[in-house]
């Protein structure tokens, strides 16, 4: 299977609210050539009917332990930094165990969702969580459930400074779609980290096509096509930002930048 036509599906699936296993999984095989899908779908349905089984007729606000003891037996999922692009990635996140965040709840919702369990995304600022049965569990760390505070921690941990308060939209339920994109977005600082810049910026064409009206996705991108040698993209991508956001703080180098790719292009 191309590229092109592995986009095409996880697009497709990003588009109809899809299975974020699935969804995950075409990601992957568009970086990772060789990705038995079927195989780890296999796995995740497997896990599902354990958890089935496990949870029988208990009340869904105990899901959670129940969901945290299958997946730590079962995969020994935990959290794990985000500098390796495995933690990334479903296919070895269920093959090592090891995630981050986002990839940690994805296999809570994928699981969790077979099973007949409520369980949602919930992108809180710098740290990706789950939503099981109303309450917020921290797939990540284990399972921990979280209250107010607690989340409102996690968010202080990730930026270095404590908000007032939770605000509302964080906690809204992330979409498949909003998940894919968040995903591309680690895998874009991960592959840049390495200076991987060919799977940099495959991410980061991969984000401006989830969220083609998203002015950060179509920046980033410019620059990163930029670093790749990819002049007419880049200024495609700078230019559009600049007329979208003409205020932008960053309006000043990016003008420059879009100065310094004409004058190379002429």
């Amino acid at each position: 299977m191309s590229d092109d036509d592995a986009r095409a599906e996880l697009l497709a699936c990003a588009a109809r609210n899809g299975d974020i296993a699935e969804g995950a999984l075409w990601l992957a095989t568009e970086d990772c050539h060789g990705v038995d899908r079927p195989r780890w779908l296999e796995v995740v349905d497997a896990l599902a009917e354990e958890l089935r089984t496990r949870s029988g007729r208990q009340p869904p606000v105990l899901a959670a332990p129940v969901i945290a003891g299958l997946l730590r037996d079962r995969l020994g999922l935990h959290g794990a930094a985000a500098a390796d692009p495995r933690t990334h990635y479903l296919h070895t996140v269920l093959e090592r165990g090891g995630g981050i965040p986002i990839a940690c709840s994805a296999v809570w919702i994928a699981v969790g969702r077979r099973a007949g369990i409520e369980v949602e995304g919930v992108g809180l600022p710098g740290h990706f969580v789950v939503r099981v049965a109303g309450a917020l569990v921290d797939a990540f760390g284990g399972g921990a459930l979280l209250d107010d505070s607690e989340a409102t921690r996690l968010v202080a941990a990730a930026f270095g400074s404590e908000p007032p308060r939770l605000e509302p939209e964080w906690l809204e339920a992330a979409s498949t779609r909003e998940m894919l994109a968040r995903m591309s977005r680690n895998l874009r600082s991960c592959h840049a980290a390495l200076s991987n810049w060919t799977l940099a910026l495959r991410a980061a064409d991969r984000c401006v096509a989830l969220l083609p009206d998203s002015p950060p996705e179509r920046r980033d991108r410019g620059l990163l096509a930029w670093r790749c040698g990819r002049a007419a993209l880049a200024l495609d991508d700078l230019s559009w930002y600049l007329d979208v956001v003409p205020d932008a703080p960053d309006h000043e180098a990016i003008s420059e930048a879009r100065s310094r790719l004409r004058a190379f292009l002429n």
